[in-house]
């Protein structure tokens, strides 16, 4: 009689498993990234904000009814760009089944953001350096003066040539 509690208990506890793993899986076949984007449905404009876009008859493309950009379905899944930019680095957003998200890495931009303020706030300690060490050498104002906005000119020459 021990036995077959046991058993019972344990086919049970395999049947409840089975379920809960049917479950699963049946969350991620159907989660919102695994759908793909409709050319037939229409979705909130990612640029504006405001308008929808409507998809172009006989393209792979949606038009924005607002702000009148048209977006194109871009290889990788859920994601769409503007057709037309004159840009190197298109900005591309991808589906997360309710809204539009950004694509790229967030943290790099960061990063990018923090980097360029972190010379910002060197530029008048460079300044400082530059003028004392150049006060150690002993040569009037006016020279120091000149020798710094030579090398900014130099420096903005070499930025602005790449």
């Amino acid at each position: 009689m021990h036995f077959e509690n046991e058993r019972v208990t344990a086919h049970i506890f395999a049947h409840n498993i089975l379920f809960i793993w049917i479950y699963l899986v049946g969350l991620s076949v159907h989660s919102p990234e695994k759908q793909l984007l409709d050319l037939d449905q229409t979705y909130p404009c990612p640029s504006c904000k405001q308008g929808m876009l409507v998809p172009i008859t006989l393209t792979e493309a949606w038009g924005c009814d607002r702000c009148k950009q048209i977006f194109e379905l871009k290889p990788q899944p859920n994601t769409i760009g503007k057709l037309t930019t004159p840009y190197p680095r298109q900005r591309t957003w991808h589906w997360t089944g309710k809204s539009w998200v950004l694509s790229g890495n967030r943290l790099k931009s960061s990063l990018t953001e923090a980097y360029v303020w972190t010379r910002v706030a060197l530029l008048p300690i460079l300044f400082w350096l530059a003028w004392t060490l150049l006060a150690l050498t002993g040569l009037p104002a006016q020279v120091r003066i000149a020798l710094i906005l030579l090398t900014l000119v130099v420096m903005f020459w070499l930025v602005l040539r790449r």
